[in-house]
């Protein structure tokens, strides 16, 4: 996997960097919780993000909370650790299981649709779209996740 990563084989999805980056710049906090390994993960983000955002975005990775999504344990954790209450945190997921962990931590999800995602129930996500996009056709940007009711379809 790691070397599928630095291949640059593993292509980053649309608008990922352009919205971490406004988010970097603005002074927002930002963190990626994943269940996957802390290494896979750090290595994810330092090789296609960049060392810029490597330099400013925590990671925190399933093996060090007690139990994985759909639990919120790793999205209670980032909050805590960044010290940002639950209600002010946006969560961008892909995956159901991934919707129930930022749901249940009391945040606010917002779900782009993966390949291997599409179709699954993603009712109580407060807005789901195919992908953020990139600047001039982006889906949204950081003033709109930062902003309710500018795209928001269910209230938390």
């Amino acid at each position: 996997f790691n070397e599928l990563i630095e291949s640059g084989k593993l292509p980053v999805r649309p608008g990922v960097i352009r919205l971490i980056n406004e988010a970097i710049d603005a002074g927002v906090k930002v963190a990626v919780c994943s269940t996957s390994n802390e290494r896979a993960v750090s290595n994810i983000v330092k090789v296609l993000l960049g060392d810029k955002i490597a330099k400013e975005m925590r990671v925190f990775a399933g093996d060090v909370v007690p139990k994985k999504k759909p639990s919120p344990d790793i999205y209670n954790l980032a909050a805590k650790e960044l010290e940002v209450p639950p209600a002010r945190c946006v969560v961008i997921e892909d995956s159901k299981i991934g919707l129930a962990a930022g749901k249940a931590a009391g945040m606010r999800v917002v779900v782009t649709e993966s390949y291997y995602t599409k179709g699954e129930d993603f009712a109580t996500a407060d807005a789901v779209f195919d992908c953020i996009g990139e600047e001039g056709s982006e889906n949204f940007s950081l003033s709109d996740l930062t902003t309710p009711g500018s795209f928001w379809l269910n209230s938390p």
